[in-house]
């Protein structure tokens, strides 16, 4: 996914009821050149003939600026949106249901429903709603960093959740927690058969505090304590192989990713590698930012990274950062290989020559902004789409690769050809 982190809040609205209360109206007597308002509670006020003729002079005025101004709101705020009259006859369904449904129902779940409805409605596979879990989740992924214990679990059979990993430098890490064991105790709480998303709820918190875990381990309870911190989520990795080869996996093109990677290219340079094989197969994109961020690295300033349109109208993105890596390198990508990661590939490809090994990216062409809305969901939806350095549109296409190479199941012969490319 391509995503634009834009920032966007919409204020809570409030919704105030006015309780109306009948007044009695004054009783208005003309006397020579004054004028008595009498109310049944209080003693006569008097006022003189000119000002009277102020008041009305006044009263006229407020009500000629109050009724411009809703006449003004009404045809040039409310007629801008098609259709007015249909939130109205979505609030009646609204509270028809509501109140007459022969079953109870969750007013937030239906207005939910309401929203994705629209979404749905769009017939795009890009944009979506997302409830505040979903939100969050995703903030975190993009974001590259959360705050808690640092690990992955999963659920085994039996419905408990255990480790599956735990994170490098992370509050897990020096706690001593270790992959396979079983949460029993999350502060006292049983959490035994307790889903994912509870469980991680009771696990994070505010950085600093502190968190007593019970793990059941070797069949034995062992009692450990952390203290919350943040945890970076890694979207790379690598390492030197055989023939002075530096391995890197780009998972996702998160926030942090672009400084995960110069640290990785780094390390191995000094570990000696002359030859460089980036990995891109299974990303599935992330922020358009960190795909422009990334490819920047390796390009020259001036190049092209890839090309906006909207409406018609196509715009390019070019590098300009003086920094770059001038690596000997050849790219993997495969079928699940998606927006940013063909960004990536594509910007390098079209500029430097790069080769690509592997087969057909996924053809995930467009570029999503974020709304937060007031209850911390968010909307997703398209805006743009996104060309290639050249002009080329992927959207739906994909991207060829330079040495179409299927995987074969047992080795790894994608990355033996890139091996082979870069070495011979």
């Amino acid at each position: 996914m391509a995503i634009k982190k834009e920032e966007k809040t919409t204020k809570k609205k409030t919704t105030k009821t006015v309780n109306r209360v009948k007044v009695d109206k004054p009783v208005v007597k003309k006397v020579e050149d004054k004028v008595e308002v009498q109310t049944k509670k209080d003693e006569p006020v008097t006022f003189n003939l000119i000002e009277v003729i102020i008041i009305m002079i006044i009263t006229a005025v407020f009500g000629l600026l109050v009724g411009s101004t809703v006449t003004f709101f009404k045809t040039n705020v409310l007629k801008t949106k098609s259709n007015p009259e249909k939130f109205d006859e979505f609030l009646e369904v609204y509270d028809e249901l509501m109140e007459n449904y022969y079953e109870d129902l969750d007013g937030d779940q239906l207005i939910e429903a309401g929203i994705k409805g629209m979404m749905d409605y769009l017939d795009d596979n890009y944009s979506e709603y997302l409830d505040q879990q979903e939100t969050d989740d995703l903030l975190e992924q993009l974001e590259g960093s959360f705050t808690g214990l640092g690990v992955v679990i999963t659920t085994n059979e039996a419905g408990e959740s255990y480790i599956i990993t735990v994170l490098k430098n992370s509050p897990a890490e020096r706690a001593k927690f270790e992959v396979g064991d079983v949460f029993v105790e999350v502060d006292g709480t049983d959490v035994i058969g307790m889903n994912q998303e509870e469980l991680t709820g009771l696990i994070k918190g505010a950085a600093g505090t502190k968190c007593t875990v019970k793990v059941r381990r070797n069949n034995e309870i062992k009692e450990l304590t952390f203290t919350r911190g943040t945890v970076e989520i890694p979207s790379v990795e690598s390492e030197l192989r055989e023939g002075n080869i530096g391995y890197i996996t780009i998972e996702l093109f998160a926030k942090n990713t672009r400084e995960q990677l110069e640290t990785e290219i780094t390390n191995l340079i000094e570990q000696g590698a002359e030859y460089f094989v980036l990995d891109v197969r299974n990303n599935s994109g992330g922020l358009l930012t960190s795909a422009e961020e990334i490819s920047s690295l390796f390009l020259e300033k001036g190049d092209i990274i890839y090309q906006l349109s909207e409406h018609g109208e196509v715009t390019s993105i070019k590098n300009t950062s003086d920094k770059r890596y001038s690596l000997k390198m050849a790219i993997l990508i495969n079928g699940n290989s998606a927006s940013g990661a063909e960004i990536f590939a594509a910007a390098l490809n079209e500029n430097l020559g790069v080769p690509l090994v592997g087969t057909k990216t996924f053809g995930k062409g467009t570029v999503q902004v974020t709304k937060n809305l007031s209850n911390g969901s968010m909307i997703k939806y398209t805006v743009q789409e996104w060309l290639t350095p050249n002009g080329n549109h992927i959207n739906k296409a994909g991207i060829n690769p330079t040495y179409y190479i299927e995987y074969n199941g047992t080795s790894d012969n994608q990355y033996a050809k890139a091996v082979d490319i870069l070495t011979k």
